[in-house]
């Protein structure tokens, strides 16, 4: 994995990099944390994965998360 964050485009951008055994580890139900001191951020990073959106939830879910309510995404949203 590589972890940045740059000016990009007058931008503040953080990019988050995944190599191939960082993705097996999420598509066996691991997800990756991303240190907050490693990036110089206010807050760690989760990243995780989902065949679909309740696959997901039930990951935080599993995981303990705390959940918000949910918000439909608008056309283009990633």
């Amino acid at each position: 994995m590589i972890r940045w964050k740059a000016n990009f485009k007058g931008q503040e951008v953080v990019g988050i990099g995944l190599e191939a055994g960082n993705i097996e580890r999420l598509m066996n139900g691991e997800p990756v944390r991303v240190p907050a001191a490693s990036m110089g951020l206010p807050f760690d990073i989760l990243i995780h994965y989902g065949r679909d959106k309740d696959a997901l939830v039930a990951e935080l879910e599993s995981l303990g998360a705390p959940l918000p309510e949910p918000k439909p995404i608008p056309d283009g949203g990633a």
